[in-house]
Parts: structure tokens; C-alpha cells; sequence
């Protein structure tokens, strides 16, 4: 789940990368050395790097008011999911079922013979046979039923499926929000400034969705900027550029597949 950390640390990874192209062993873009981080700069270490010619840029929220944090109102948000891998398979031929391949926990193998599931959801130590015995023993309280090694046979049976399946993470949206973050560019010349500056606006102007540790997207766009020339002290020239960010906060849950489901036609209904 993304919170405003997430939102900072993505802003501050992207700055990174624009300053440093050939990472933060080798010479940054703007020829000199720059530190990049969150939060506001303590002053001590501040002046001490605006003396030596150094640059400082700062990742922080801007004060929340009513917009800067607005919830957006409700999307239609579903659940969003990757399948599970499945390494067990089930072949059906005429009245029979062939379960082959590797067992692991938490696969979901089914059976629907004539309109009647049977499920089951394997455990550690199971095997194909296992599997096999397990649901023939399901199968067996309604209608006959044989099994040799990993097939099983319903004799007579008019409809037979089988499918397999996993749990797996699905996602679903909570809430939507935004927050104004600003990069602070802190230089000791009005040349290293622009020079900073511009390459981290030119920069961030191109990124329309940045990737925050939870996978999901969050939006940016370029609200304002400010210029603060020598306001706090000689040595100090400041520009900070403002981009509004919009994020999802998100829950995660591990949910099992759907093998089989109820189609209702003309008032009848019929598992599929």
C-alpha cells in the first residue's frame, strides 16, 4: 500500500536519476556534487555546502490545505489481479479425468460432473494419486465412481470439466488522493540554479506516471514555481518547483480462483 513516503521517495528517485544519468559514482549533470534528499535542509549543513559550491535538493510536501490533499470523488474500482502460476494439470477424455504434473500448495483443482462441483484446494506432500483419491471420494456420496493411479472414471457421465487454478493477489483501490510536493533546488549561484533547475523540471515534466514501490501509478503535474534569490542568505539561491501527484492507497488480499460459476439464462440456471 503507497503512502506519501512512497510519493517522496519515487519524486526522489527520478531526481536522482536526472542529476546523476550515469549514477552517483560519476560526475553529476550539473558538474558539481549534489545532495538529494527528503525533508528540509538543516542550516548548518546547508551553509556548509552553499561555502564549499555544493547543491542540495529537497524532496517535501507542501503545507496541506483543503486541495492539496483532496480526496477525489469514488471510481468504479475493481479488483485487479495477475493469475497464479498452475503447475498441476486436469485432461479430461470421454468419462475420465487425468491429473498430471507438479504438485504445490494452495492450487485449486475441480471437478463438474453433470452440473455438480467438486473442489479441492491441495496441501504440502500431495500428489496427482493423492489428488485423485481425495476427489473420487467427494464424487463418490452422489453417483459411482473408480480411480487407478492419478485417473478417475464417473462412469455414465453426461457432462464432465475439469479445471485448475491458484490463489493470487488481487488489489483493490481504497480511496484516491492528492498532495503538492516541491523540489527544492538549494545552490550557491543563480547560475547553478537554473542549471539545477531546469534539469529537474525538464525532467519531471516528461514523467506523466511514476512507479511507487507498491507497483501502482501515480499521476504528476507541474503546478507552479517559485524563486527565492538570496531571501535567507547571500550565498543562497533557491528555486522551488511545485508538481501535484495523485495516488491510490490500495489493499492487497490473497483470494482463491473462481473454477466454476452459476450462468442464470431465461430464469434457469447453469454451472459453467
Amino acid at each position: 500500500m503507497a503512502d506519501l513516503s512512497d510519493v517522496e521517495n519515487a519524486i526522489l528517485n527520478q531526481i536522482t536519476g536526472l542529476l546523476y544519468p550515469n549514477g552517483p559514482a560519476e560526475a553529476s549533470a550539473a558538474g558539481v556534487l549534489c545532495r538529494i534528499y527528503r525533508g528540509w535542509p538543516a542550516p548548518a549543513a546547508l551553509n556548509a555546502d552553499l561555502l564549499a559550491g555544493n547543491v542540495n535538493v529537497t524532496v517535501f510536501p507542501a503545507a496541506v490545505t483543503a486541495i492539496h490533499d483532496e480526496i477525489l470523488p469514488p471510481y468504479l474500482d475493481q479488483m485487479q489481479g495477475e493469475p497464479a502460476p498452475v503447475t498441476l494439470t486436469a485432461t479430461v477424455s470421454a468419462d475420465r479425468v487425468i491429473f498430471a504434473g507438479t504438485v504445490t500448495p494452495d492450487q485449486m483443482i475441480g471437478i463438474l460432473v453433470d452440473n455438480v462441483p467438486y473442489v479441492y484446494t491441495t496441501s504440502p506432500g500431495d500428489t496427482p494419486g493423492i489428488i485423485t483419491a481425495i476427489l473420487a471420494a467427494q464424487i463418490r456420496v452422489n453417483r459411482p465412481v473408480s480411480v487407478a493411479g492419478s485417473t478417475l472414471t464417473v462412469p455414465g457421465a453426461g457432462s464432465l470439466k475439469a479445471r485448475t487454478g491458484a490463489r493470487g493477489p488481487s488489489t483493490r483501490v481504497l480511496r484516491r488522493q492528492r498532495r503538492q510536493i516541491l523540489a527544492g533546488c538549494w545552490c550557491p549561484s543563480s547560475a547553478l540554479r537554473d542549471t539545477v533547475a531546469r534539469i529537474v523540471d525538464s525532467g519531471l515534466a516528461r514523467q506523466t506516471f511514476i512507479t511507487l514501490n507498491d507497483s501502482t501509478k501515480a499521476h504528476l503535474h507541474y503546478v507552479s514555481t517559485q524563486v527565492y534569490d538570496q531571501s535567507q542568505s547571500a550565498s543562497l539561491y533557491r528555486r522551488d518547483i511545485s508538481y501535484m501527484c495523485t495516488y491510490m492507497t490500495t489493499q492487497t488480499l490473497t483470494l482463491p480462483a473462481m473454477l466454476f460459476g452459476t450462468m442464470v439464462k431465461d430464469g434457469l440456471s447453469t454451472t459453467v
